[in-house]
């Protein structure tokens, strides 16, 4: 295994990706939330932890409620929104951490205003590959 160093011009050029959208044009029931996975064994030299940078629209922009079993934390890089953890709802804002149990119910919302802009953070999970997060949302 080697350093992986990734900067800023290499992460914007990630492809953005998102949950499928349902076949009608709303919302996908998973939410609006974008990411760009920056450490994962599929395609870094990494096997110890997956991280990438998620994001959600201002007012509203959301990440559904869902579990997975790996832990994982959360860096507030921008904005400000709500982190629900197993019921419970927790203000955020740039600089926040936030540490989610594996197995932990949770999800992520953007409340601010427009020109509060996008809510974004760091995570990370104690996991070799993205591929091994298996996200299971509530109601599925």
């Amino acid at each position: 295994i080697k350093p992986v160093v990734l900067h800023t011009p290499t992460i914007s050029a990630l492809p953005a990706e998102s949950f499928p959208a349902p076949a009608a044009p709303s919302i996908s029931p998973f939410g609006d939330v974008t990411w760009r996975t920056l450490l994962t064994a599929s395609k870094t030299p990494s096997d110890t932890f997956v991280s990438g940078i998620g994001s959600c629209r201002p007012k509203g922009g959301f990440l559904a409620l869902h579990r997975h079993t790996h832990a994982e934390i959360y860096y507030v890089i921008d904005g400000s929104g709500v982190v629900h953890v197993e019921g419970e709802e927790y203000e955020v804002r740039k600089g926040s951490v936030v540490f989610i149990p594996g197995d932990a119910v949770h999800g992520v919302v953007n409340r601010g205003a427009e020109a509060d802009g996008e809510l974004r953070w760091l995570y990370v999970f104690a996991a070799r590959d993205f591929g091994d997060v298996v996200y299971r949302f509530e109601g599925e």
